[in-house]
């Protein structure tokens, strides 16, 4: 029942961002794949239509995010994803993503961050995490988590580094710092910050970040990641950036690549 249901609202909630976007371009789309649902009676059939429907939805929610951050689709779209409570998808924990709407007290800091990009250049925000290893063999440790926030075109760039780990109730029995096969969204982890550092004119200096706290990823595939913590809720896109090196580091890697 609880599945139907949120079936039922990822595809109302597709239904409503199609026709809030070129309703004429995709309402042609939109019939394929309603008829391709109800064309067959066998759950296969159903629950194949439901995930392209759902994958629709978060490409969608994706550009809106991008280009029209205003949109009354973005909340609707945010709480039928969650509802759906689809697989976990390991591609939401792939790299850097940056955040693209925001909610809660995220808005302010993307208020903030308009205003100033409206003066200086682009700015941005959001993390880069790296998975534990699959592998079953090696021993357990937890997964990396770079938060970042980038100002002024990259000119100053401020990072806090830490660990993450699933909460108990969607970590693999065997391997508590994975998450478990059968997990599905909503799904929450631990996460203790150890230091971060400001970069600014080629400098580095530490700042005094740690420090335990928590986060849900509500949803994520390769497009998108709906990302809630203390501050509120936040749409997230795959991002091209890289943690930034100074002359030190680059020293210290050519010598042990020599």
């Amino acid at each position: 029942m609880a599945r139907a249901l949120a079936a039922t609202a990822v595809r109302s909630a597709a239904a409503r961002v199609l026709s809030s976007r070129h309703r004429a371009r995709r309402a042609t789309a939109a019939r394929v794949v309603v008829a391709r649902a109800s064309s067959s009676s066998s759950s296969q059939t159903d629950d194949f239509a439901v995930e392209h429907q759902r994958r629709y939805l978060a490409s969608q929610l994706a550009s809106l995010a991008r280009s029209d951050p205003s949109s009354a689709s973005i909340p609707e779209a945010i709480a039928a994803l969650e509802r759906a409570r689809a697989p976990v998808d390991l591609a939401a924990f792939d790299g850097a993503w940056e955040v693209a709407w925001s909610e809660g007290t995220m808005a302010w800091r993307a208020l903030v961050a308009s205003a100033v990009q409206a003066i200086a250049g682009r700015c941005r925000a959001g993390q880069a995490f790296t998975l534990p290893s699959s592998d079953s063999s090696s021993s357990s440790a937890p997964g990396e988590a770079l938060n970042f926030a980038e100002l002024f075109d990259g000119a100053v760039v401020i990072t806090a580094r830490g660990v993450f780990r699933p909460k108990p109730p969607f970590a693999d029995a065997t391997r508590c710092d994975a998450i478990r096969a059968d997990a599905r969204y909503p799904i929450a982890f631990d996460v203790q910050i150890d230091g971060g550092d400001a970069r600014v004119a080629g400098k580095r200096f530490d700042l005094p970040i740690c420090g335990p706290g928590e986060f849900e990823v509500l949803y994520g595939d390769e497009c998108v990641r709906v990302f809630r913590s203390s501050g509120g809720v936040a749409v997230q896109v795959p991002s091209d950036w890289t943690p930034p090196r100074d002359a030190e580091e680059e020293e210290e890697e050519e010598e042990e690549d020599s």
